[in-house]
């Protein structure tokens, strides 16, 4: 009996003890998310980027849902490039305004962030481009319906402003 209380004891402390610290190492290296390849074909490393872009393409689609096209023209950047999911290519600020207040005025376009993912694109020179990967719901009114289309778009920030958007859109079917 003596044997088996002492036994208990025995395990009681030896599991009260503090576990060991594991020793990581863990790497100064960004983590690669995928690969982009640029017009030569090189491959080039895409890294996890800044989540704080996300705030100012929060702040960027609230923008356009308000229909604010000042403040939508000073989170572009002066030469920004849009280009647009018809294929059209849109160059400068003024230009992506005028767009957008047509459109704005014809069909009333709301939109809703479904996601975002901020990657870095490492370049061979050793600059990255901060992109920041976005999914949205557009809801615009054509001939009186309110039609949704889901947007896929590329958003390139340069010094926290928008420098250039790739979109991509498919339309709503019935789901």
């Amino acid at each position: 009996m003596k044997k088996l209380l002492f036994s208990l004891i025995a395990v009681s402390l030896i599991s009260c003890q503090a576990p060991k610290e594991k020793e990581s190492e863990q790497s100064s290296e960004p983590t690669v998310i995928g690969y982009e390849f640029n017009d030569e074909g090189e491959k080039l490393n895409v890294i996890a980027g800044d989540a704080a872009i996300t705030d100012i393409y929060l702040e960027y689609i609230q923008a356009h849902n308000d229909k604010d096209l000042s403040k939508i023209s000073e989170i572009d950047m002066d030469n920004i490039v849009v280009r647009a999911a018809n294929g059209a290519i849109i160059n400068g600020s003024d230009s992506h305004t005028d767009q957008l207040d047509i459109w704005f005025n014809a069909n009333n376009p709301s939109w809703k962030v479904k996601f975002m993912v901020a990657n870095n694109v490492q370049g061979n020179n050793g600059q990255n481009q901060a992109w920041l990967t976005t999914g949205v719901d557009v809801v615009q009114s054509i001939d009186g319906n309110n039609v949704t289309s889901h947007h896929i778009v590329d958003v390139n920030f340069v010094d926290g402003k928008v420098k250039e958007l790739i979109v991509y859109d498919r339309a709503s079917g019935q789901e």
